[in-house]
């Protein structure tokens, strides 16, 4: 495979990925703004996901090695895949609130390399954030431990 190929080929398998994600939710309700239905969010992010890997595919892929990526790169990525593993399978034991906490500090301190004090501050924030705003629109979240 030529190098601008296999620059490409992750983009195309992502889109590949997202039209067949569209195809399989299609059967689904989607309902409207007020009223989504179960086919609402998977369509949006069946969108997105054809979007981003569509710009990815038509991006002219990288050869000089002074253009590479950071050092680390594919760690951070793996991180990033592993976080959200954990944070699916201990969602409905351990509760929304504090996975989605536990979440959002690997990512602002561990990817983004946020000081502590501020990463703290901004995934208490945005965990209690979310979980009121998926409250008011009536989203059912697990209350593990704490009971939110």
């Amino acid at each position: 495979m030529t190098p601008a190929l296999r620059g490409r080929f992750p983009g195309a398998v992502l889109l590949g990925l997202g039209f067949a994600a569209l195809y399989e939710g299609s059967g689904l309700s989607f309902g409207s703004l007020r009223q989504p239905g179960s086919g609402f969010y998977p369509t949006l992010v069946c969108v997105a996901l054809i979007a981003f890997s569509a710009m990815a595919f038509a991006k002219p892929s990288r050869t000089d090695a002074s253009e590479a990526g950071e050092p680390h790169g594919h760690a951070r990525a793996w991180l990033v895949v592993a976080a959200v593993a954990l944070y699916a399978w201990a969602l409905t034991s351990v509760g929304f609130v504090m996975c989605t906490a536990a979440l959002l500090i690997v990512l602002l301190r561990g990817i983004g390399a946020v000081s502590w004090p501020l990463s703290l501050a901004a995934a208490a924030a945005g965990s209690i954030a979310t979980y009121v705003l998926f409250s008011q629109l009536g989203m059912p979240l697990p209350a593990g431990m704490l009971g939110l």
